[in-house]
């Protein structure tokens, strides 16, 4: 599977974390899913700047 196919199947994965967030509704959810993002969005932003 290509980088770039994988990147948006993660963020179609995180969709459905947000939703599930939102119904739980959970302060400690929200903390780890918050820190979870800001790896994902790190490491996707170096994958895709090295593809280009």
């Amino acid at each position: 599977m290509k980088k770039s196919k994988l990147i948006g199947l993660l963020l179609l994965v995180f969709t459905v974390y947000t939703i599930v967030g939102m119904v739980v509704d959970d302060a400690t959810y929200w903390q780890i899913y918050n820190y979870v993002t800001i790896i994902f969005s790190v490491i996707s932003g170096i994958v895709l700047l090295k593809q280009g």
